[in-house]
C-alpha cells in the first residue's frame, strides 16, 4: 500500500498544474493517470487543434503572399501532412509533462482510479493487477470526453468526435459539425474552418439562437463573415433531427433544412470523465459536474476538484487556475479561483477572442455601461500583417471605470486577450489602460484606443 499526502487523479492540466502546487509546498505527491500524462487538453483537445489550426491558417495566408510580394508555392492543403506533424508535435508535448512532474519528485502511477473511501483509492494498474493508494488529500481532475448521439437514419460509425479528424489522411467530401456549446467556446467552428480548408464542403450547426452568444454583437458578424469566407455554411437555431445514407435534416424555426454529409463531427459539448471513479464512497456530491466552492472544495472538506470534471468553462485556461489553487489547498495553502477574468479564444481567420461579459451582459446585470471601440483597419501593425477587418471593443462601469470585459476580432487577438486578462485580474480601471503606453506599431495599441473612447 502507497501512502502521499495528495493524491491527483487525472493528468491533464488541472491535474498537474495542483501536482506541482502541492509539490511546491513540499507535499509528497502521486498523479494517477488513465491514458497519458498532459489529459485531453495536450493529447486529443486543445494543442493538436491549435497545431492544425495553425497550418490551415498558414495556408490561407500564403495564397496572399504575393500581395506582400512574395511568391511561394501555397495551393495545396494536405490534411494528412497537417495531421501527421500533430501527432508528431503533441507527442512531444506529451514527454514535455511526463519529464516536468518527474523532475518535480512527484511520482506518476498509470491506471484506473476507484475510490475505496474518503482516504483510499483502488488503482486497476495499467500493466495488470490492482494497488491501494491512501492520501491526506485527494484532487480530482479527470477532465471531459466528447460523446457522440445517434441520428435517426444516419449511420453510426459515420458519427464521430473531433480526435478522428485529428488522425485523417483525406477530408470527406462533405461534413455537417455539430457545435452545441453551453454558452462558452465553440471549438466546433475551427474544425469546420479547419475541414473546410481542407476540401470539404462543411455546414456548421448549432442550436443555440448564436453560435457565438458570449461575443460581444458588435463583433459576431465580422466572425461569422470570417467563416463563411472559410467556405463553411453556419445554421444557428438548427438541430440534427433525422438523416439517411448520404444527407441530415435540421430542424429549424423556419422548418427542416437538408444539408449533406458523408461524415458528422460532434465537436461540442464536452461530458465529465467520472465514470468508474466511484465518488460516493468519499462521501463526494455533484451531478454530473462535483459541486466547488471558491477554495475548488468539494463537500469532503479534503476532496478538492478542478477543472473539466467541475463544469463551467471547460477551458484548459481555467482548468490549469483552479488546479494551482485545488493543490495548494490540498497542502494546506491557502487560495480561492477567480474565473471571471478567464480569456476565450477562437483559431479563425480572422480570429477571435474575449474576456469578461458583453456589453448586453453587463446592461442586464444593471451596470451603468460605456463602451469603446477601436477599429483595426487603421492600426499599422494589423494592415502590415494584411487584416481586413478588426475590432477591439471594451465594455466599462461608469463610476468606478471597472472593465468588464473586452471583446477582439482581427489578427494577433491572444496578445490583446493576454493584456485585458491582466488588466481585468489586477482591477486596473479603464482611465489607466487608456494610458497604457505600447510599442509601435502595434496590435495591442488598439486596446489603449478602445479603453479611451470608452471614458
Amino acid at each position: 500500500m502507497a501512502s502521499y499526502d495528495v493524491v491527483v487523479i487525472g493528468g491533464g492540466p488541472a491535474g498537474y498544474a495542483a501536482a506541482l502546487a502541492a509539490r511546491q509546498r513540499g507535499a509528497s505527491v502521486a498523479v494517477v493517470e488513465r491514458e497519458r500524462a498532459g489529459g485531453a487538453c495536450v493529447n486529443f483537445a486543445c494543442i493538436p487543434t491549435n497545431i492544425l489550426m495553425e497550418s490551415a491558417s498558414t495556408f490561407l495566408d500564403a495564397r496572399e503572399l504575393d500581395v506582400m510580394g512574395v511568391f511561394s508555392a501555397g495551393e495545396q492543403f494536405s490534411l494528412g501532412r497537417a495531421t501527421a506533424r500533430a501527432a508528431t508535435l503533441v507527442e512531444q508535448v506529451a514527454r514535455g509533462v511526463e519529464m516536468m512532474l518527474r523532475r518535480q519528485g512527484i511520482e506518476s502511477v498509470l491506471g484506473r482510479a476507484a475510490f475505496r473511501g474518503p482516504n483510499s483509492i483502488e488503482v486497476a494498474l495499467r500493466e495488470g493487477g490492482t494497488e491501494v493508494v491512501d492520501a491526506g488529500a485527494f484532487v480530482i481532475a479527470t477532465g471531459s470526453r466528447w460523446e457522440t448521439e445517434p441520428i435517426a437514419g444516419f449511420p453510426d460509425d459515420r458519427v464521430v468526435t473531433p480526435d478522428v479528424v485529428q488522425h485523417m489522411v483525406e477530408a470527406p467530401s462533405a461534413v455537417l459539425v455539430l457545435a452545441d456549446t453551453d454558452g462558452h467556446v465553440p471549438f466546433g467552428a475551427e474544425y469546420a474552418a479547419l475541414l473546410a480548408t481542407s476540401g470539404s464542403e462543411v455546414t456548421l450547426a448549432t442550436s443555440r439562437e448564436s453560435l457565438l452568444p458570449a461575443l460581444d454583437a458588435d463583433l459576431r458578424p465580422a466572425a461569422l463573415d470570417g467563416l463563411a469566407a472559410f467556405g463553411v455554411r453556419v445554421l444557428q437555431g438548427a438541430r440534427a433531427v433525422r438523416g439517411n445514407d448520404r444527407a441530415i435534416s435540421l430542424g429549424t424555426a423556419d422548418g427542416d433544412v437538408e444539408v449533406q454529409a458523408d461524415l458528422v463531427v460532434v465537436a461540442d459539448p464536452r461530458r465529465p470523465s467520472l465514470e468508474g471513479l466511484e465518488v460516493e464512497r468519499a462521501g463526494v456530491t455533484g451531478s454530473p459536474y462535483l459541486s466547488v466552492d471558491q477554495a475548488c472544495r468539494t463537500n469532503v472538506p479534503h476532496i478538492f476538484a478542478a477543472g473539466d470534471a467541475t463544469g463551467g468553462a471547460l477551458l484548459t485556461n481555467a482548468a490549469s487556475h483552479m488546479g494551482e489553487v485545488a493543490g495548494t489547498n490540498a497542502a494546506g495553502g491557502e487560495a480561492y479561483a477567480r474565473l471571471g477574468s478567464i480569456p476565450k479564444f477562437l483559431h479563425l481567420t480572422p480570429e477571435c477572442g474575449w474576456v469578461g461579459i458583453d456589453e448586453a451582459s453587463a446592461r442586464q446585470l444593471g451596470y451603468d455601461v460605456m463602451t469603446g471601440m477601436a477599429d483595426l483597419a487603421f492600426n499599422a501593425r494589423a494592415m502590415a500583417l494584411g487584416a481586413r477587418t478588426g475590432v477591439v471593443k471594451v465594455v466599462a462601469e461608469r463610476e468606478l471605470g471597472q472593465v468588464l470585459g473586452v471583446h477582439v476580432v482581427g489578427p494577433a487577438v491572444d496578445g490583446i486577450l493576454a493584456l485585458a486578462a491582466f488588466a481585468m485580474q489586477a482591477e486596473i480601471p479603464v482611465a489607466e489602460l487608456a494610458g497604457m503606453v505600447q510599442w509601435h506599431p502595434t496590435i495591442g495599441e488598439s486596446l489603449a484606443e478602445a479603453a479611451r473612447r470608452a471614458q
